[in-house]
């Protein structure tokens, strides 16, 4: 009797692990699907911010934006730190914007 009930214990057991190995393939599967959704979604982010053309002013260059600045007016920039300002207001930007894609724009 007691080989009966051990044999009984055993196929439970191999029973439960086999449960166990079809959930963890399914959880498997469903990552996978996941992760091939997000993929797809990139590359289709990629293409459209791919075929965007930048502006004029972008496309030559900063040198050629701040070349037509006269020489008075870029050492009053310098000066007065306008480079550090513009850097901390593009931070905040920078922050702001991050914050409502990592928060699925709920802000």
């Amino acid at each position: 009797m007691n080989d009966f009930i051990d044999w009984l214990a055993q196929q439970w057991q191999a029973f439960i692990d086999w449960c166990y190995e079809i959930i963890i393939f399914i959880l498997n599967a469903f990552m996978w699907l996941a992760l091939q959704t997000f993929e797809r979604l990139l590359e289709g982010f990629r293409f459209v911010f791919a075929m965007i053309d930048p502006p004029q002013f972008i496309q030559s260059g900063i040198s050629a934006l701040t070349s037509g600045i006269p020489s008075d007016i870029g050492y009053l920039l310098g000066a007065t730190g306008f480079s550090d300002a513009l850097a901390l207001i593009g931070l905040g930007y920078t922050f702001r914007l991050t914050r409502k894609v990592l928060t699925l724009f709920q802000w």
